[in-house]
């Protein structure tokens, strides 16, 4: 009876220490970069738009389409370069009439900080003639000085990658930071601005922070879609296409 009593004292014993052990050990999420959901649920960010792209055209009570000059006047900023099918947007950058026409698009509405985000994806350009581009730029269009956050940039090589620049000064300083994800693939891109910070995701997971203030613009931006041109002619064609876009007020906690 004694040998049992013993025996129970120490399954007890035992039990109490791995109870004790696991409430006090560390939790090891901590070590993992947080990811855009994580700041959803902490209530710093609020869903303010959110655009499906339903139908079949563009919304254009809530988007500006451009109509002008391409990027750097190479070619063409045509509404034609636009067309919604399935729940996609795609823009399409190719020839006509001896031009390059290619889109680009506005958010209507301007926010001092926020959380920027869309899924998106790009065809390869063997003209190396465009850019896919998701970025928020100045409501004032006092550009460099009140900045440019380019989250989401193919720049024009062959989509191997994607880059995020970040634009500020009155003599166009920049940071940069290249994401190694094939930009031929849908991922979904996020941009958290706020006074500290511009924290950039892709997937769900922390990719970069800047915590330079200088770089960080305090005024309000718009985001805009675009697959800008950098050549007056390319062979072919090439497309952006973007399934989605969120965009969150930011709230001080």
């Amino acid at each position: 009876m004694t040998v049992f009593l013993v025996f129970l004292k120490n399954i007890f014993c035992s039990i109490v220490l791995l109870l004790t052990f696991s409430s006090c050990s560390k939790d090891k999420t901590g070590d993992v970069p947080k990811s855009e959901t994580d700041s959803v649920l902490k209530g710093v960010w609020h869903l303010d738009f959110e655009e499906d792209f339903e139908g079949n055209s563009v919304n254009r009570s809530q988007w500006s389409l451009y109509d002008g000059p391409g990027h750097n006047n190479n070619g063409l900023r045509r509404p034609t370069a636009f067309s919604v099918a399935d729940g996609i947007l795609t823009v399409t950058a190719e020839m006509k009439d001896g031009q390059l026409v290619s889109g680009g698009m506005a958010h209507v509405k301007n926010y001092k900080f926020g959380r920027f985000e869309a899924r998106v994806r790009a065809d390869d350009d063997p003209s190396y003639a465009t850019s896919a581009v998701l970025l928020t730029w100045p409501q004032s269009e006092r550009w460099p000085i009140d900045g440019e956050n380019d989250f989401y940039e193919t720049t024009t090589n062959r989509r191997q990658s994607f880059h995020t620049y970040i634009h500020y000064g009155s003599d166009n300083k920049q940071y940069h930071k290249e994401h190694l994800f094939n930009a031929t693939q849908w991922h979904t891109v996020a941009m958290e601005w706020s006074p500290d910070a511009i924290r950039i995701y892709v997937d769900d997971v922390l990719q970069w922070t800047l915590e330079d203030k200088n770089a960080i613009p305090t005024v309000p931006h718009h985001m805009t879609i675009q697959l800008d041109t950098f050549a007056k002619t390319m062979t072919g064609s090439t497309k952006m296409q973007v399934d989605w876009v969120k965009i969150y007020r930011f709230q001080a906690s």
